[in-house]
């Protein structure tokens, strides 16, 4: 499965609340996303993680989001 398939893949999930899915579905597979979209894979779980309302989660991923592009607007306050 491509690495857009996996982001897609997380995305559905998070739409249907399941977030520990959609979470669980970039963490499994975050090795066989290319360098180039892992700044979107770690975005999908920060989503996932503050829907979920896991602010301890939701801050680890604005790291990792931040570790890729400090300046993403959406990760700002979890910094």
């Amino acid at each position: 499965m491509s690495g857009e398939n996996i982001i897609q893949q997380s995305a559905a999930l998070r739409g249907q609340g399941k977030f520990d899915e959609a979470i669980a579905q970039i963490e499994s597979t975050i090795d066989a996303i290319d360098d180039e979209i892992k700044l979107n894979a770690w975005l999908e779980a920060f989503y996932a993680a503050k829907e979920k309302g896991d602010q301890a989660q939701a801050r680890k991923y604005a790291s990792l989001v931040a570790a890729e592009d400090p300046d993403v607007p959406s990760i700002q306050s979890y910094l």
